[in-house]
């Protein structure tokens, strides 16, 4: 199964499905993806016993999902098997929120009624280490987050 998620520039989201779903592999944008490298883990999943794998892969990769369908479909001979990919782009975000969530949201809506209350606009809201926090907007559109290279020997591991 090859199931893209969210992931424009920034393979987070994947990375952590990947590995909350148990996933064999993962795709980022961060990080080159050789198509035959995937194929290679499927197989040796394949002859490990499994009889199903999950390849989690965000929207900004190199190899999307339309591309790597398109790579297996096109080498299913050689490969000797298909994949079944499912995009799930921006639905992933309806999920039924959690009283955790609903509590986060309560307090982060709190502190921006209080920041518009100051007359403090063009403010990104959040939490960080469990504090509310107010980053400049400028900030946040420059910064691009870099994966934590521990998240990704974790999903390499867990493969």
């Amino acid at each position: 199964f090859l199931i893209e998620v969210m992931g424009r520039d920034c393979g987070y989201l994947a990375l952590m499905a990947a590995i909350a779903g148990g996933a064999e592999y993962v795709v980022l944008p961060e990080v080159e993806t050789d198509p035959e490298k995937i194929a290679e883990s499927l197989a040796a999943a394949y002859e490990k016993g499994k009889s199903h794998a999950i390849i989690v892969v965000a929207e900004g990769a190199k190899y999307n999902a339309t591309k790597l369908d398109a790579f297996f479909t096109e080498h299913r001979e050689r490969l000797g098997f298909d994949l079944r990919v499912t995009i799930i782009g921006h639905v992933q975000r309806g999920g039924v929120p959690s009283a955790v969530d609903r509590i986060l949201a309560s307090r982060l809506g709190a502190a921006a009624v209080e920041q518009m209350v100051k007359g403090n606009y063009g403010v990104l809201v959040g939490e960080i280490k469990g504090e509310i926090a107010v980053t400049p907007l400028e900030k946040v559109v420059n910064n691009h987050k870099t994966l934590d290279s521990d998240y990704l020997d974790l999903a390499k591991i867990l493969d």
